[in-house]
């Protein structure tokens, strides 16, 4: 399960705004693809979840991306915390 198939984040690239920046992202994330992927799957998420998951993500990646030392690094813990805050929701609270 690729995360282009699994999201609508391409059409984002129609933006004209920042080029260079959505560029990068792709790049970064066609590199991680299959770390993504087994982080999804670490978390059980459907692949519907995972693509809204994902586009949240990516948007503020878009918008965060100049501001990022580690983009590799950041992508990736921002979607493991992203992954536990919705099971956490998910999750009834103990008794």
């Amino acid at each position: 399960m690729s995360p282009f198939t699994m999201t609508d984040f391409h059409k984002v690239r129609q933006d004209p705004g920042k080029p260079e920046v959505l560029e990068s992202v792709t790049a970064v994330v066609s590199t991680l693809a299959t770390e993504i992927d087994a982080l999804f799957s670490r978390f059980h998420l459907s692949e519907e979840a995972a693509a809204e998951l994902l586009r949240e993500i990516l948007l503020l990646a878009i918008y965060r991306w100049d501001q990022v030392a580690s983009h590799e690094i950041w992508l990736l813990a921002t979607l493991r915390r992203a992954c536990v805050r919705r099971l956490l929701q998910q999750t009834p609270p103990q008794s």
